[in-house]
């Protein structure tokens, strides 16, 4: 069956395009530079800014099930498929030990993404990205990080967090850096610990904290957004970020943006990406 396709909208030229292959071509491991990783992030919120709800039984908030859907989770894959490195938070391997991760860490191993894998191995990337994971508690189940063994994993937390949980996640096989003062991890630390061990292309796949600190460090070069054209509510939610007041606002430009009137069913998504002024101006 033919995949049903995209249409472009910005910039505006209608043309219908597949969704397989569409993020791949952005060759986002081709960005950054030595010394100079390109660092990109992504989310899929609902058209009231709800990232994740608390749901009655849940420990956690999670993605809400109206808004998760196949087409972005390709999409989320193929982004995954252009990192050396992935960033996480500790709240998903908390998450993982209860069983309300959204998936494991990608890249999936299911046959869907069979092409992502022989992508990454014609570009010469190893078979899964390393992982940073944020966490100032350090409060990660030891237990959740042996899934990952074949994987190079750094935890970023600051100079004051408890040394025995830092001992015990070293002996499970982690890197522990510490690159901030108290307990909160200083973005721009930790984005030129990972410059000095050459990663280039760097994919935040975190929730708001993690985003915010990034933000605040103003390391964010790219944001895929999925858009799902659906309404919520709710009273216990998370949006993209949260934190202090970011002053001056970080100014993101269009770089493309498409309609994808397929899913979620009934009611279709927009798919965009934002680049950092920054990045734009040169500045």
């Amino acid at each position: 069956m033919m995949e049903p396709p995209l249409i472009q909208l910005f910039p505006a030229t209608g043309e219908q395009l597949p969704l397989t292959g569409l993020y791949l071509q952005h060759q986002l491991h081709l960005q950054g530079t030595a010394g100079k990783p390109f660092v990109y992030s992504n989310f899929v919120t609902s058209l009231d800014g709800r990232i994740a709800l608390g749901n009655p039984g849940s420990k956690t908030h999670t993605v809400p099930a109206a808004i998760a859907n196949a087409r972005d989770w390709r999409l989320y894959q193929e982004l995954a498929g252009q990192a050396d490195l992935i960033v996480s938070s500790g709240r998903y391997f908390r998450q993982s030990e209860i069983g309300e991760e959204q998936d494991r860490l990608p890249i999936g191993n299911n046959a869907a993404f069979a092409d992502i894998h022989a992508w990454r191995q014609a570009q010469c990337l190893r078979a899964q990205p390393d992982i940073a994971i944020l966490s100032g508690s350090l409060d990660i189940p030891v237990d959740t990080i042996k899934p990952y063994a074949t994987r190079r994993i750094f935890i970023f937390t600051g100079d004051d967090s408890d040394q025995q949980r830092a001992s015990a996640l070293q002996a499970a096989g982690a890197e522990v850096i510490r690159a901030g003062s108290g307990t909160r991890v200083d973005g721009s630390r930790m984005l030129r610990e990972l410059a000095a061990l050459d990663y280039r292309s760097i994919y935040a796949i975190a929730g708001p904290s993690v985003f915010y600190t990034l933000l605040e460090a103003k390391a964010i070069n790219r944001l895929y957004l999925t858009i799902t054209q659906q309404l919520l509510g709710g009273t216990e939610f998370d949006t993209l970020t949260q934190g202090p007041l970011l002053s001056p606002a970080p100014g993101m430009s269009l770089l493309s943006l498409y309609h994808d009137p397929h899913a979620p069913e009934h009611a279709g998504q927009l798919l965009a990406a934002f680049e950092s002024r920054d990045s734009v101006t040169g500045s």
